[in-house]
């Protein structure tokens, strides 16, 4: 075999859902390969664990750190204008000539106008709890006589926090993937760098079938990704150098 290669510039052009599934692929391929050379060992190793950082930090971009509180602050303003709601439905029931009627059919007319449904997404439901506000000031003495006027206050406070939670949703989801997530895609592609030159240097002072098999198969995946994942010609001229670990200055132990 004439000039083995293994580049890994074209690992930081995938996708990081693509990214973390070829990496993992590779991770398993070093890691069934049986050897005794203590320098393959320890990067093989320096992989696998970049790769567990990885994975961990790639499940943790996929889950919102903030779903729970947010579902529980929409939760607290359905109910609120639900109960709110009901009390001033009642009044609107009232027979015609009551005085209070009127007024509740106004707000009755507020929540038709807003088109007010508790089922709405989060931001849909908060923004029309709050814009809905200055039309039932017009009511709130009525609204705090039949003892309504509190529980939209509480569901005002709640949408208000719906409306900071979805802020820090979209702030932290978006810090994370380019923070921590962006760091561990690095660590692992820089381990595999170290591996790769171990495994070519490897080929170079002890040739084997077992290393060539080793070497095709890590191939194999550079050139599905490249056809696949990339679009045509990404990370083939990247300019962008291989990444580069610590200079390791440990010799390559021969096979025993």
């Amino acid at each position: 075999m004439e000039n083995p290669t293994l580049p890994t510039n074209w690992l930081a052009a995938l996708s990081n859902a693509n990214h973390d599934g070829t990496t993992q692929q590779i991770d398993d391929a070093v890691g069934n390969f049986e050897t005794e050379n203590q320098v393959f060992l320890q990067k093989a190793q320096a992989v696998h664990q970049a790769r567990v950082q990885e994975d961990d930090v790639w499940q943790k971009s996929q889950v919102d750190p903030v779903v729970k509180q947010l579902e529980a602050a929409d939760k607290q303003q359905d109910a609120y204008m639900t109960a709110f709601r009901y009390i001033n439905d009642g009044y609107a029931a009232l027979p015609d000539g009551e005085a209070q009627k009127a007024d509740a059919l106004v707000v009755q007319r507020t929540f038709k106008d807003f088109k007010f449904r508790v089922n709405d997404g989060y931001g849909a439901e908060a923004d029309k709890i709050l814009q809905m506000g200055q039309n039932l000031q017009t009511k709130q003495e009525f609204l705090t006589q039949i003892g309504a006027w509190q529980w939209y206050v509480k569901a005002a406070q709640a949408a208000q926090q719906v409306r900071y939670l979805l802020g820090e949703r979209a702030k932290t989801k978006g810090e994370f993937v380019k923070g921590e997530l962006k760091a561990a895609r690095r660590q692992t592609d820089l381990a595999i760098a170290d591996l790769y030159r171990t495994i070519i240097a490897m080929m170079d002072l002890m040739p084997s079938d077992a290393l060539t098999a080793l070497y095709t198969q890590l191939k194999g995946f550079e050139r599905y990704a490249r056809e696949y994942y990339l679009p045509k010609g990404k990370g083939e001229d990247d300019p962008e150098p291989e990444p580069q670990p610590e200079p390791d200055v440990t010799p390559v132990e021969p096979e025993a």
